[in-house]
């Protein structure tokens, strides 16, 4: 019974460890919502949902709406070239 008590905390801490990293916490981060969540389960997880970004970063950029500067059509999305006149893109 106490094995479970452990092991079942440490999955969860682990499952919340993997997401905050997709969500693009930095590695100190990321342990220290693993301790949180390991240690005291019944505030730290639900506080991880309340404090947590919503979508990734890596889908937050793809949503971004830019134009381009030498056509003027609007595109989703980075690229290095403008999916409409093929001209080279400036890094943002």
């Amino acid at each position: 019974m106490i094995l479970i008590s452990i092991l079942i905390p440490f999955f969860v801490a682990l499952w919340v460890a993997i997401d905050a990293k997709k969500r693009g916490y930095d590695q100190f981060k990321v342990f220290l919502w693993f301790l949180g969540v390991w240690l005291i389960l019944i505030v730290f997880l639900p506080l991880y949902f309340i404090l947590r970004s919503r979508v990734p970063p890596s889908k937050k950029a793809a949503r971004e709406t830019h134009v381009c500067p030498y056509c003027g059509r609007l595109y989703k999305g980075n690229f290095s070239v403008c999916p409409y006149c093929g001209s080279k893109l400036e890094e943002k």
